[in-house]
């Protein structure tokens, strides 16, 4: 098991049973309607929105997309989709967990190897949806100004 994974597939299982696929926000005309004109204000300026109707973070929506990967790749990636959902959104018990993927009651190493393969294809996913690629990073855009200045002054040396 990988702890850094598990703690992210746990907050993403959180999130997916707190607020899911949904997210909306409130409609101005909405608004109008209700209140029979314009709403009361309070405070003047902007307020940030702090979990009100606006759907899963970033970190659970990376998790829910690379779950989505995994299960569209073949029947071990659905069956590997299906233990995570059901051990991360549902909390069902290990014996479930282990009968609905098609594993034998007795077989806890095996369902140990399943968790750590899950983990491992979750963070490969990961890994290529941020860019990095064998430890490396993919460079998008141009260098960091920093670098610019730097390379820019060494050349007016010369």
């Amino acid at each position: 098991m990988i702890d850094d994974i598990e703690s992210l597939m746990r907050h993403w299982g959180e999130q997916q049973a707190r607020l899911g696929h949904e997210a909306s926000l409130g409609s101005q005309m909405g608004a109008i309607m209700d209140w029979k004109g314009s709403a009361p204000r309070g405070t003047p300026g902007t307020r940030p929105l702090l979990g009100g109707g606006t759907g899963m973070d970033y970190a659970a929506a990376e998790i829910d997309a690379a779950i989505a990967e995994l299960e569209r790749r073949d029947e071990r990636g659905q069956k590997l989709a299906l233990l995570a959902r059901l051990r991360y959104r549902h909390s069902v018990p290990v014996r479930e967990q282990m009968r609905e993927i098609g594993l034998a009651e007795g077989a806890d190493r095996t369902y140990r190897n399943w968790v750590q393969a899950l983990h491992q294809q979750v963070m490969v996913i990961l890994m290529a949806r941020m860019g990095t690629v064998r430890g490396y990073t993919v460079r998008r855009g141009t260098l960091p100004q920093s670098c610019v200045k730097v390379a820019s002054m060494s050349r007016r040396s010369e």
